[in-house]
């Protein structure tokens, strides 16, 4: 009777709400799953493996072992353990795997456990009216030694434990309770770290995300379950990413990849004009997740919500910036401490931007927080040079020693495209350093190389205010009123079908 609830219970808990503040959107899991890339973790130095491993081959056919399963935040963790707890319940786990043939699957939320292991069977999985005994022959099965090589428990999330539950959730961990039940754990790098030292899993094993083909499979899917007639909409999506490098940041995690899937949707079929919104709306979602997970009231609206936890989004700016000035793509935990230690509850590590990566030092060890892509770096070190452009009046030329022709509209053009977005209509203190700095180069249009001039282009548009910032920069330093243009008649015929902001400024 219990196993039948477990089923129908599992069976139920299959309509996914991957947004979790919005109860709108909901996704049959058995559409809309699409296979996540699993890599093993070698145990003897931690480090990442090469070799893939399929969702049912995780057990590598051994016994009563203990697996731990990590990664980055919106990766897919608890998708993977409801996916085998839901094949479980419909009996469609593949025959010849190497995966156990379990008379019971237990999937708990680590969040969720406030007692002992037993408490928290009862208390997330058994119905509240069920008798007594019933619920004593099912615990007692379980407890059994002769039974549970055929029980599989999941632990989902067990870097949201309570402190209050380690200490129990340890003893399973490390085969002083259950002993020899099958153990399936999920967790954050960060938290996976630290368990690791004091654990001795069997396996270690690591979600990476979808590959590009699984990410194109997966928008097929997610266009498919809202009716056929959105399958071209999917095709468009799909050639946009192909096209658009800035858009080739988002579809490896799958959380991002459903945003987006989903602000293509709102947007009928198209994307934001401008990048910047497009990152911003993704970045608002992540903050709402976190609101949602966490149990805490979210602004509704957008510039609240961003004012809200403005201390996290700049720390992780600061650090991204002075990443990308060092040429790094991650942070010390030591330089994310320091920031810890002067602002008071401050989130940065917990908002979904950043994932904790174990150092592969032995010997005084340094973990590190990593950024999903260079993108989102970028992105948010834009935060923390606008903030600094608008509202400390700071010269970045000056107070980063850049210089605009190899920085700002070469090795950092994507984070400065960022910038004009960030600040809009406020873009002109932006391009009056730029002007003032070129002003004082005794910088010439004519000399104006092909990247400088797409930079101002783009960076004009992303600011939504194109012709003012065009202004801006040409009463610094003015436009020629003649220039002389040379090319193929196919490039000239080009030019002069595109509208040109800078002559239109000057004039």
């Amino acid at each position: 009777m219990v196993v039948k609830f477990l089923q129908a219970e599992y069976k139920r808990r299959s309509q996914l709400k991957p947004l979790l503040w919005q109860n709108t959107i909901k996704l049959p899991l058995e559409d809309v799953y699409t296979r996540l890339k699993i890599v093993s973790r070698r145990k003897s130095d931690f480090q990442l493996q090469n070799n893939e491993v399929s969702m049912y081959g995780i057990f590598e056919g051994k016994d009563d072992v203990v697996v731990l399963v990590e990664g980055s935040p919106g990766i897919g963790k608890t998708t993977f353990c409801l996916k085998i707890a839901y094949d479980w319940a419909k009996e469609k786990i593949p025959k010849g795997c190497s995966f156990p043939e379990f008379v019971v699957v237990l999937l708990l939320k680590c969040r969720d456990i406030n007692g002992d292991i037993v408490d928290a069977i009862a208390e997330q999985l058994l119905p509240e009216r069920m008798e007594e005994t019933v619920k004593k022959e099912f615990m007692d099965f379980i407890e059994d030694f002769h039974y549970q090589e055929k029980v599989l428990i999941i632990l989902d999330g067990l870097d949201e434990l309570p402190k209050k539950s380690e200490s129990h959730v340890d003893r399973l961990l490390s085969k002083k309770f259950l002993p020899f039940c099958y153990v399936l754990v999920t967790s954050r790098q960060e938290r996976g770290i630290a368990v690791r030292q004091k654990v001795d899993f069997d396996i270690l094993l690591q979600i990476q995300g979808f590959t590009e083909e699984d990410a194109f499979e997966y928008i097929r899917k997610h266009f498919r379950y809202a009716g056929s007639e959105h399958l071209a909409t999917g095709e468009r999506l799909i050639t946009q990413i192909k096209e658009n490098t800035f858009l080739q940041a988002l579809p490896s995690n799958p959380l991002n990849l459903l945003l987006l899937c989903v602000v293509f949707e709102d947007y009928q079929g198209e994307l934001p004009s401008f990048r910047t919104e497009l990152y911003q709306i993704i970045i608002r979602c992540l903050l709402r997740r976190y609101c949602a997970k966490h149990n805490l009231e979210a602004p509704g609206d957008d510039q609240a919500l961003e004012e809200k936890y403005k201390d996290g989004l700049l720390v992780l700016g600061e650090l991204a910036w002075r990443c990308l000035l060092e040429g790094r793509f991650s942070f010390r935990e030591e330089e994310l401490a320091k920031f810890e230690s002067e602002i008071k509850d401050l989130a940065a590590r917990k908002l979904g931007l950043v994932f904790k990566e174990a150092s592969v030092k032995r010997l005084n060890p340094q973990h590190e927080y990593h950024f999903f892509h260079k993108t989102f770096q970028e992105f948010l070190a834009a935060t923390y040079l606008a903030h600094k452009l608008l509202k400390e009046g700071v010269d970045v030329f000056r107070e980063f020693k850049l210089w605009f022709g190899g920085h700002v509209a070469d090795e950092y053009r994507q984070v400065f495209l960022f910038v004009s977005g960030i600040l809009g209509k406020d873009a002109g203190v932006l391009f009056k350093q730029i002007g003032e700095r070129l002003a004082s180069e005794g910088w010439d249009w004519l000399k104006c190389s092909e990247e400088e001039a797409t930079f101002f282009t783009e960076s004009f548009i992303e600011s939504r205010n194109a012709e003012q910032m065009a202004m801006t920069l040409c009463s610094f330093i003015p436009f020629p009123l003649t220039v002389e243009i040379t090319g193929s008649d196919e490039e000239l015929e080009d030019f002069k079908e595109t509208p040109n902001i800078l002559m239109v400024a000057e004039a």
